[in-house]
């Protein structure tokens, strides 16, 4: 480690912390103690549980079944569990080989001079145009990866995946990132952040239709639960609403059932022409106006991630 010290020293360092992450400006490092470093981490790497090859893409319970369904083979062995270690062992889903995952799961570290340096994960924001789809199956015709990646220029290093969804016919923020922990710690239970909507309908709003949308209203949506879609019927939580003028509205949700404002205004009689989603928690959508275009997060909106990753 001397050697590092010594080699790290020679640069200067100028980096924030966020958390247990750090996103580094104008940090620069010695090309060769950045190769030294890399031949490290693949010697060294410690061995992991199987299940964690997949947490950018699947859940834990998720990954826990493609394993016990004997979809996973390791060093094409099928493996119904195991530790792997990562840059030796190959993993394959269905016969196709898992990318990636090794540096999901492996940090680099210089302890002489107090630097942890982590694969740096990938975030950007995308105004999503209407029918484009929410999904990563790009045998979908119009799916988000195609959009973003094909159309749009988006060109990752890692296998990245949508936060969250909108309805095909909705359009406005969408988070693209390969953090897996992301999603959990945004959209899930009583970490779910706050969403800024802008809703067009086709007649005047009722000053008493607005009340009962500010404090709640019985829909019925689909949810999902252990894999399977079930019917829930409950009143939605109260949630802040603006009136932008006489037939459109900004609506700020804390939860997220499916195609809930389409439900919400349905219920009262009123068909949404227009739905598009403004923000989402600290993240805002002002500065990627145009329908398709993608911007990388600013320090700021990086701070609030990690801000509710590290909640």
């Amino acid at each position: 480690w001397s050697f590092f010290f010594q080699l790290g020293t020679r640069g200067t360092q100028s980096f924030h912390t966020f958390g247990s992450r750090r996103h580094y400006n104008d940090y620069r490092i010695d090309s060769l103690l950045s190769t030294t470093l890399s031949a490290h981490v693949e010697d060294s790497a410690q061995p992991i549980r199987l299940n964690k090859v997949f947490k950018a893409t699947h859940s834990r319970r998720e990954a826990d079944r493609l394993i016990k369904e004997g979809r996973i083979t390791v060093n094409d062995k099928t493996s119904f569990g195991c530790m792997v270690v990562p840059y030796k062992d190959v993993v394959k889903l269905d016969g196709n080989t898992i990318e990636g995952w090794e540096k999901m799961n492996t940090s680099r570290l210089i302890q002489d001079f107090d630097l942890v340096q982590e694969e740096p994960f990938e975030y950007i924001k995308y105004n999503k145009p209407r029918g484009v789809i929410c999904t990563t199956d790009r045998r979908i015709k119009n799916n988000i990866m195609d959009d973003v990646t094909r159309r749009r220029g988006y060109r990752p290093d890692h296998r990245v995946y949508p936060v969250g969804r909108l309805d095909k016919d909705s359009s406005g923020l969408i988070l693209i990132t390969s953090d897996g922990q992301l999603p959990n710690a945004s959209l899930r239970r009583n970490k779910k952040q706050p969403k800024v909507y802008r809703v067009r309908v086709n007649r005047p709003l009722l000053n008493s239709d607005l009340e009962i949308l500010q404090s709640g209203i019985v829909i019925t949506t689909v949810a999902q639960r252990d894999g399977k879609s079930k019917p829930l019927t409950a009143k939605t939580k109260p949630c802040s609403l603006k009136q932008i003028s006489p037939a459109t509205c900004e609506i700020t949700l804390t939860e997220g059932r499916n195609r809930q404002i389409r439900k919400m205004m349905s219920a009262l009689g009123y068909e949404v022409l227009d739905l598009h989603r403004l923000s989402f928690g600290m993240v805002g959508i002002d500065d990627i106006e145009k329908p398709g275009d993608w911007k990388r997060l600013s320090k700021q909106e990086l701070q609030w991630i990690d801000s509710i990753l590290r909640d």
